[in-house]
């Protein structure tokens, strides 16, 4: 399904050309309500989008300009341009700049599936590398998921390298991040979704949490109220404008089985069910294993992540493995005193028990995430190599007026 990003600065053509646009075929569609000159500043919409539908109203010199700025920064995304002129060298400034076709208002919905149908038949993926998004979900409370989730996130981060954005999608009283963090956080999940259309790189950069270098946070809506605001189509368009962006979405789901969270769930390379080793996890667990296959999530999508392994009450690992019918996936120790200790003073327990047996099953979680995208990686653009050998033989059309 391709993604079209559609910008204009005037609100009512926006939902519009949006109304349009989904009645023309299947197509995730993003608003931008912005000039045509200050697209440049939204890179993260433009970085996660397969085209572009710019509504530019009026010609000109300097409108044109901004036209031409924007291809040269974004030369692999289409572009349609929407416009009333019909200046001919307005026009031709359009074509030489790049767009593909040129669509005068009021647009007629024959005319826009034509150009829509053209753009698709001509569409070559772009060349961007996505993060690998992971949720960690669980069946009771007091599991560890949100502990792990955060903690994992630092790792990444601060042992792996890799860029990392966890998003809470806790629907009661959220609060992963002070797992991991002091700070108090300057926006939620359900303001920064409230306010999507204005998402450019400075907007989000000001409400996410920064817990270390190259480590994010987005919180999650303060109460259970806030939380039900959010919407499917809110918590996807995010999750597609920061994808590019990141290496790892992490994105503690909590218990919650709902369409918010299977929205979620359906953009996940991994789902990790956090249990722990005991019958009451186990009998849960399997409740939420067969719920997840009942939504036809594929078997190697799902992770069973074992907390807490060492305690007195617990069952065998044989015994879990043909209850859950899988093999665990990692097993995390039980280490009471370094948990405790670090969630208490809301830090990522790597930095103050290093050496902690807690730690190092942490890190070997994050070198195993790690790996697996770095694998899936060197796929990926083998792939793309083929892909694009394939699509530099077929004949693309010329631009279109319409």
């Amino acid at each position: 399904m391709l993604k079209i990003l559609i910008a204009s600065e005037d609100g009512e053509r926006l939902a519009d050309l949006a109304r349009l646009v989904a009645a023309a075929g299947s197509y995730q569609v993003m608003h931008l309500h912005a000039a045509p000159g200050s697209l440049s500043t939204h890179a993260c919409q433009l970085r996660g989008a397969d085209a572009l539908i710019i509504d530019q109203p009026s010609g000109g010199p300097s409108q044109m300009l901004s036209i031409e700025l924007l291809r040269q920064q974004f030369a692999d995304l289409p572009c349609i341009l929407v416009t009333q002129t019909q200046e001919r060298d307005d026009l031709i400034r359009a074509l030489r700049a790049g767009v593909s076709d040129i669509l005068t208002w009021p647009l007629e919905r024959a005319q826009l599936t034509t150009a829509l149908t053209r753009l698709e038949t001509n569409h070559t993926p772009r060349t961007r590398e996505e993060a690998r998004v992971i949720a960690f979900i669980s069946s009771k409370g007091g599991a560890g998921s949100s502990f792990i989730a955060s903690n994992v996130g630092y790792t990444l981060a601060a042992h792996e390298h890799k860029r990392v954005l966890l998003i809470d999608l806790n629907t009661q009283f959220s609060d992963t991040h002070f797992l991991v963090s002091n700070k108090t956080p300057p926006a939620t999940l359900s303001e920064v979704c409230a306010q999507v259309d204005r998402l450019d790189d400075a907007f989000l950069e000001a409400c996410l949490t920064r817990v270390a270098k190259d480590f994010d946070v987005l919180a999650g809506a303060s109460d259970p109220i806030k939380a039900g605001e959010i919407k499917k189509d809110k918590i996807e368009y995010v999750l597609s404008l920061v994808s590019p962006i990141y290496d790892f979405i992490l994105v503690d789901v909590g218990q919650a089985i709902n369409p918010l969270s299977i929205a979620v769930l359906d953009h996940c390379d991994q789902i990790c069910v956090v249990v722990q080793p005991t019958i009451a996890f186990a009998r849960t667990g399997r409740r939420l294993l067969d719920i997840l296959h009942g939504l036809h999530y594929p078997p190697e999508k799902l992770r069973i992540l074992v907390n807490r392994h060492g305690k007195r009450d617990e069952l065998p690992r044989s015994t879990l493995e043909q209850v859950f019918g899988q093999k665990l996936f990692h097993v995390l120790p039980e280490d009471a005193a370094a948990v405790d200790d670090s969630i208490c003073q809301g830090m990522p327990i790597a930095q103050h028990h290093r050496s902690s047996a807690m730690t190092k099953a942490l890190m070997a979680l994050g070198n195993v995430f790690a790996t697996a995208r770095e694998n899936d990686r060197h796929a990926s653009q083998e792939k793309g190599f083929s892909l694009s050998k394939f699509f530099s033989r077929a004949k693309t059309s010329s631009p279109n007026i319409a």
